[in-house]
């Protein structure tokens, strides 16, 4: 099973394999790339040809004294030019075109890969991580993606063709400037290997400060209530100020070997000029191929340094890749069974059979739990923070994979049907209430998009919210903002419990789904929930007493095991650990 690394500082670096696996993603779009290499082949094969046409103006026109020779050879070059650049053009478009596909395909699986992963992943992993992958290790990845193929093969053939060019011209002068390429090729792996280090740790040090950021961000209604503003941005300040190093020493190395290299072609020209001048002067060479010989180290090095300027991005690159590749990779938690098959229609009969989880193993939540929930019953889950309320609830759920034991639907397990099937017979409300961008009718609809507007109506009105939801300002129209932040928290609730009915499930779990509103909504939603009850297996998850009291059946947990059980009479008149609570939780709201 793959597993996920949330670790930016090691160092990783450039390997054959991941650049073969990251090229066959361009697979689906090869033709394009193809198109690109051979408009791009043809544009460099026709910038070659250019110096020739210079030589002949220099060699032959110009002691000629002929213009109508001069005019010809330049209008000879300038269209081997103009056709160069219109090749080109064909080949930027083609892999760019090609590039962005792919760039897109990569965004649309890293979503679907975080739609498929498992509750456990984020738990154990910072939302300013997550959201990194797709956003800044993805613009890493776009120029290697979008030209990066081309930037080295083509850099790679203009070298290779001037380098021939210049021995053709003349051998001399080829010799004179060659041992200026292992000299380059030696500065070259120690750049190679002090930049790749640097951007690993710079790469780190960004994402601390996204992380960071998002979780300030997100929690910024705590900030505000514990006045943490002035220590938060001191915090901010320090990642900032050590991330501002980490880049500040990636643009030192970069500042020491961009000069360099412009100081190994200024070298190269000044051997040209003085030996081939020598050349010249003694009849061994023309001005001309002098010249030529001058525009073609030009050639040299322009990708030289271009594929300098390339390595950089291709550093940053590799560790967003090698990011990114190990989340597309990861293995979700909780999968489908081989063989898993559609949970068919359920009543809603519910059996936890000697149930461990722990979300670490080495430290269950829930020991040996036993309990049936007849079909169509509520039951009620009550215990102190940490009893493993919550947990039993997620387990049915199944955003979670339990150690031990087995928990029933209808008889069958819930391992052997698929997460999709019995999804679509639960309905959910967190305490949490977690709206999306969007509308009113868009939240309550979000459970089942085909259900048209009457339908959101009718579950509405069933709970007796319909006319809450109309005399807002803009009705069921009314935009609820990021997360719902421009409606009242017991709104939200409200839009929840809408949400839930219209998916019309077999079994609900409402998890502290009250724990947020006023007095005047609980009232409104304990008589919803009494509708909502009948004929669907119910669990109830809830410090707020008042709304469990008519529940079928109260379970009590304490450190992951059932304490007591029995209906709220029965339970106060037991005068054990529920009616301490019950008690306590009167005294608190009389």
């Amino acid at each position: 099973m793959a597993t996920y690394q949330d670790d930016d500082n090691e160092y990783s670096p450039i390997n054959a394999k991941m650049i073969l696996r990251l090229m066959s993603w361009l697979k689906p779009y090869r033709w394009l790339y193809v198109l690109g290499a051979l408009s791009g082949v043809v544009s460099i094969l026709l910038e070659l040809i250019t110096p020739e046409f210079m030589r002949r103006i220099a060699d032959e026109a110009l002691p000629n004294r002929d213009p109508g020779e001069i005019i010809r050879l330049s209008l000879y070059w300038g269209g081997a030019m103009l056709l160069s650049l219109l090749f080109d053009a064909i080949q930027v478009g083609a892999t760019r075109r090609c590039g962005e596909k792919v760039i897109n395909d990569f965004r649309l699986a890293i979503f679907a890969q975080l739609q498929r992963l498992s509750m456990s992943f984020y738990d154990r992993t910072k939302l300013g991580r997550i959201i990194t992958r797709g956003t800044s290790d993805m613009d890493a990845l776009r120029e290697p993606v979008v030209s990066g193929v081309n930037t080295v093969a083509f850099s790679a053939l203009m070298m290779v063709g001037a380098a021939a060019m210049i021995y053709h011209t003349d051998w001399r002068l080829f010799l004179a400037i060659a041992w200026l390429a292992p000299v380059m090729t030696y500065c070259n792996h120690i750049y190679r290997e002090k930049i790749g280090a640097q951007y690993q740790i710079a790469r780190a040090g960004y994402s601390s400060v996204a992380a960071n950021l998002a979780e300030n961000v997100v929690g910024v209604r705590v900030v505000n209530a514990f006045n943490r503003q002035d220590e938060n941005l001191e915090k901010f300040n320090e990642l900032q100020v050590q991330n501002t190093r980490n880049n500040v020493e990636v643009a030192n190395i970069s500042g020491i070997y961009q000069p360099f290299l412009e100081f190994i072609k200024f070298i190269g020209q000044v051997i040209i000029l003085a030996y081939g001048g020598a050349l010249v002067m003694s009849g061994k060479l023309t001005a001309g191929q002098v010249i030529k010989v001058f525009f073609y180290w030009d050639f040299y090095m322009r990708p030289t340094i271009n594929m300098g300027n390339f390595y950089n991005v291709l550093m940053a690159a590799m560790a967003s890749c090698e990011r990114i590749f190990g989340l597309i990779d990861l293995i979700p938690d909780l999968v489908d069974r081989p063989g898993a098959k559609p949970l068919p229609r359920i009543t809603g009969h519910v059996v936890f059979d000697h149930v461990t989880f722990g979300y670490n193993a080495d430290r269950p939540v829930l020991h040996d739990l036993s309990l049936e929930i007849p079909a169509g019953k509520t039951y009620a889950l009550v215990g102190a923070t940490g009893s493993g309320k919550s947990s039993t609830v997620s387990l049915l759920a199944r955003f979670y994979e339990f150690q031990n034991g087995r928990i029933l639907v209808d008889g069958q397990d819930i391992r052997d049907a698929t997460v999709e099937s019995l999804h679509k017979q639960m309905g959910l409300v967190l305490q949490s209430n977690y709206l999306f961008t969007g509308t009113i009718l868009d939240n309550i609809r979000y459970a089942r998009p085909d259900s048209s507007d009457e339908d959101v109506y009718a579950a509405a009105k069933s709970l007796g919210l319909h006319e809450t939801f109309v005399s807002l300002a803009d009705g069921y129209h009314t935009t609820v903002g990021e997360r719902g932040s421009s409606v009242s928290l017991g709104l939200r609730q409200l839009i929840c419990f809408t949400r839930v009915l219209v998916a019309n499930p077999s079994i609900f779990l409402l998890d502290e789904a009250t724990s947020s509103i006023d007095t005047v909504t609980e009232m409104k939603v304990q008589t919803a929930l009494e509708k909502l009850v009948q004929g669907r297996t119910t669990i109830i998850v809830a410090h707020r007493l008042s709304t469990i009291v008519k529940a079928d059946c109260i379970v009590v947990l304490e450190h992951g095991k059932i304490i007591e059980k029995g209906t709220h009479s029965e339970l106060v008149a037991a005068k054990g650990h529920y009616a301490n609570l019950y008690e306590r939780f009167v005294a608190q709201t009389s």
